[in-house]
């Protein structure tokens, strides 16, 4: 029994042997993942000894002296490493080390909506005026004044403001998200908002900043300058909403969909339909490949001296490069052109479009080149949701599911218009139920009503929307896009109206409490396990995949009491959810505090919880073990410090004229820039307290103004 049962494994085992080259990206992606997760940036040796080790084994395992696959695993595990080391050298540019109020000048390259609803323009190129060009960012993003909307800010123009700059900011908890490690990868070295009215850049200054333009920067200006035309013809001829939308989705200019808008389709899922990425990727070069393939077809002495669906794969290739270009070059869309030119490059050496292994090699290429994409949502939904597809795929057409029966067109076209309805039904499922842990775990919500939202809204999109965008694009060098953008404009508002409709549905969008520790890991494996195998191993992976999620609902556990990064807020946890000391002010800081607890409560209502008591410039908690934790607000003179400095207590005085000295934990505004965001957790009779700052202390992007 025992030897059946042996040999019954090792025919599974062999089985799979074909299948284990699609683990090679999950290796490497672990090796990113090591990268990110350690405390202090690796040295250069080490990272070298790191790829060394593993690259002198491979030969060893060549000659059968080590075991190989042990060996390639390894190897590739230190090229994910060495991969992440390497970049971050590769994109260091300097950070600003602390807050000043300057004149700036520098060229548009992006124009967005802040979440006060204000314009909000990233620069390059620029010039700080007082600070020396050593010490410049190499770009900016500042918030403009409210009144600014009435001067428009086209792409690729030189501008010039007085705003207040800081570096980027750090976590609003300990463990949160780092928008200072996301900032460090794209380049951004200081925020800030304007303090004055924004202006044309002055001419001699734009004119010696432009003259020491090399040729690639000037081919991104051209091309910026290009992608603000397109926008403004698109608004021209298609105003409103519509408009706004398709600026989106061809150019990559989000300015103009209002904010209202915008929750609307984040909170019925259809948000993915606005970001440039594999769908609209995937509908271009669809559509490109089949024009291409049309006008061979109708040129019969082309057709016989070439190979026709090749071709129409080079021809779509080149459109999907135009579009990368065209929308702006986002990260989204560079994965998305990655993983639709693996699959067009399939199909040009005769290999299967839509395979396993036309997706790991984009994962490869998008994780060796941009390894920071690993720890962004958008990477992880767009692998899931396509990883999912394809696993799905690949058992319906193993099972025979997509072959059609020989017989009339009667009987040809019924079955032919239930395989697609069924196979969109399908498609919502399975996306929707392999992103969701991931969009759960980034955004702490859950959409109830996503599901028939995409149903009514995504063949629009796709059969539509997409068609009539690309036939925009053909016709705007003649100026007839408009033929083109009205009925556009139909498909979108009609994809909004659907996206009002399901986010004012009751309980469309359901609170999500932060993901503990391990969670996510175990949902990635098992999906991952569940996946790639194709014989009964891959049921394992399910059960790897409940587990995350059964520690996911059972164990999460949040911060019983957290101070804000500047300290001029706190939160404690009661019987309700969590109290703050203000309805006011903080509300980025405080927003994602509930969010995360997955509160579905706005500020407000948190602010008049019990269990923080409020006065005038101070405010209290008492924690679950007797401690309290004190905010002492404005300045604080000795003696008012002297007094609140008592046993058993947490004391923040941001604005202290000096610590405070007593039996108390004190906490001034030198040590909270050197902590940053702070949680108060009670253990027995005492209490640990964490810094969010102290996590990435000695990384390239956490040792700024240090």
């Amino acid at each position: 029994m025992r030897a059946g049962a042996g040999e019954a494994w090792a025919r599974l085992v062999e089985a799979e042997r074909r299948r284990a080259p699609l683990w090679a990206p999950v290796l490497v992606a672990l090796g990113v993942w090591i990268y990110f997760a350690l405390a202090a940036e690796p040295s250069n040796w080490l990272v070298a000894l790191a790829v060394a080790g593993p690259a002198a084994a491979l030969p060893l395992a060549l000659a059968g002296r080590a075991p190989p696959a042990l060996a390639l695993a390894a190897a590739l595990v230190a090229a994910g490493f060495a991969s992440s080391a390497l970049r971050s050298q590769v994109v260091a540019a300097p950070v600003l080390s602390a807050p000043i109020d300057a004149t700036l000048q520098g060229r548009v390259i992006e124009v967005a909506r802040s979440r006060a609803d204000r314009r909000r323009v990233t620069l390059a190129d620029l010039v700080v005026y007082g600070l020396p060009p050593e010490q410049t960012p190499a770009t900016a993003r500042i918030t403009l004044l409210e009144g600014d909307f009435a001067r428009p800010v086209r792409l690729g123009e030189r501008i010039e403001v007085f705003a207040r700059l800081g570096p980027p900011l750090g976590p609003v908890e300990p463990g949160g998200f780092d928008f200072r490690r996301h900032a460090w990868f794209e380049g951004l070295g200081a925020i800030g908002f304007a303090r004055g009215p924004l202006v044309g850049a002055n001419a001699e200054t734009a004119g010696t900043a432009e003259a020491d333009e090399g040729t690639i920067t000037r081919l991104s200006a051209w091309l910026e300058q290009t992608r603000g035309a397109m926008t403004e013809g698109i608004l021209e001829a298609l105003p409103g909403r519509e408009g706004a939308f398709a600026a989106a989705i061809l150019t990559g200019v989000r300015s103009e969909v209002r904010r209202d808008e915008l929750q609307d389709l984040r909170d019925s899922n259809l948000a993915h339909l606005l970001a440039i990425s594999g769908l609209h990727m995937g509908l271009l070069a669809g559509l490109a490949f089949a024009a291409a393939r049309l006008a061979i077809a109708a040129a019969p002495g082309l057709a016989v001296r070439i190979p026709a669906k090749k071709a129409a794969a080079g021809a779509a290739l080149a459109a999907a490069l135009a579009y990368l270009v065209l929308s702006g070059a986002s990260v989204a869309t560079q994965r998305a052109f990655a993983m639709a030119a693996a699959a067009l490059i399939a199909v040009m050496i005769d290999r299967p479009a839509i395979s396993m292994r036309a997706l790991a090699a984009a994962a490869l290429a998008i994780l060796l080149v941009r390894p920071e994409s690993l720890m962004g949502a958008g990477f992880q939904m767009s692998f899931a949701a396509t990883l999912a597809l394809v696993a799905i795929y690949e058992g319906v057409r193993e099972g025979g599911w997509l072959r059609l029966d020989r017989g009339s067109e009667r009987r040809v076209w019924p079955r032919r218009l239930a395989l697609w309805g069924a196979g969109l039904l399908l498609t919502s499922l399975v996306a929707g139920m392999a992103t969701a842990p991931f969009a759960a775990a980034s955004f702490n919500r859950l959409t109830t009503w996503g599901l028939p939202a995409n149903l009514a809204a995504a063949p629009v999109m796709a059969f539509w929307v997409a068609p009539f965008g690309a036939l925009s694009a053909v016709l705007a060098p003649f100026g007839l896009q408009s033929l083109a953008l009205v009925p556009m404009g139909w498909g979108i508002g009609f994809i909004l109206d659907v996206a009002a409709w399901a986010a004012g549905m009751p309980g469309a969008v359901r609170p999500v409490p932060e993901a503990p520790a391990g969670a996510m890991g175990l949902v990635a494996f098992g999906g991952l396990w569940l996946a790639i195998w194709r014989t009964p191993l891959r049921w394992a992976g399910a059960v790897a995949a409940c587990a995350g999620l059964a520690l996911w609902t059972f164990g999460a556990t949040r911060p019983e009491a957290l101070v804000a990064p500047d300290g001029v807020a706190i939160g404690v946890m009661g019987d309700l959810g969590r109290a703050v000391d203000r309805a006011r002010g903080a509300g980025y800081v405080i927003e994602t505090w509930l969010a995360n607890d997955g509160d579905a409560a706005d500020q407000a209502e948190a602010a008049v919880r019990p269990g923080v008591d409020r006065a005038a410039k101070q405010a209290s908690a008492e924690l679950s073990n007797g401690w309290r934790l004190v905010l002492l607000e404005g300045l604080v003179r000795p003696d008012r410090m002297a007094a609140a400095c008592v046993p058993r207590t947490v004391l923040v005085a941001p604005a202290a004229r000096q610590p405070g000295v007593g039996p108390c934990l004190s906490f001034d505004r030198a040590a909270l820039d050197r902590l940053g965001a702070l949680s108060v957790t009670p253990e027995g009779d005492t209490v640990r307290i964490r810094g969010a700052l102290t996590d990435a202390i000695d990384r390239p992007w956490g040792a700024v103004g240090r």
